[in-house]
């Protein structure tokens, strides 16, 4: 039977941002392979699978839910669906979707303006103080689009953060606070 000292080595932990993309990749990639470091530095740590980032853990899940669906799963988590708030954690989360999903494809974050037209909030809460939309967006086309979702690239190459009905499904990136 595996000893409680013996699991806490299963959790990677990081220290220092990464000044690259490529830098977050290979972050990423250690730590959902459970690539423990067997040094004794980490003080606080994920669930296995999660990628800690900013005193945050994230993961992806590939199984496409509607928004609110997705949401709920990520809070019967103790987590919400991702938000952000500056390009360090964007950078990771398009870094977490790739390792998962090489070819980038949508999947939904935690920003929402359904109880009010550009009344963008983040469902875990945080202070909406960092944006990454496609050109042109956010729009509210087709008939209520409140609901985000990075890495869009329909008509435009940027693959950033795109508005959409909440009822389409995608795959999620869910975020827990460190405790």
């Amino acid at each position: 039977m595996v000893r409680v000292a013996e699991l806490s080595l299963l959790f990677a932990c990081f220290g220092a941002l990464a000044s690259s993309d490529t830098d977050l990749d290979t972050l990423v990639q250690e730590q959902i392979k459970g690539q423990p470091k067997k040094d004794g530095s980490c003080t606080a740590a994920c669930p296995y699978g999660w990628v800690k980032f900013d005193n945050r853990c994230f993961t992806y899940f590939a199984s496409p839910l509607d928004w609110y669906s997705a949401e709920i799963y990520c809070v019967n988590l103790g987590a919400n669906l991702a938000s952000m708030h500056n390009e360090n954690e964007y950078q990771m989360v398009k870094s977490l979707i790739r390792a998962h999903d090489p070819d980038e494809n949508p999947a939904w974050i935690g920003l929402s303006a359904c109880q009010k037209k550009f009344g963008w909030v983040w469902s875990d809460g945080t202070r909406f103080d960092f944006t990454r939309w496609n050109s042109n967006e956010p729009n509210y086309s087709h008939n209520g689009e409140c609901c985000v979702n990075i890495n869009w690239a329909y008509s435009v190459p940027e693959k950033r953060w795109n508005d959409n009905p909440c009822e389409e499904t995608f795959p999620f990136v869910c975020v827990k606070r460190l405790n």
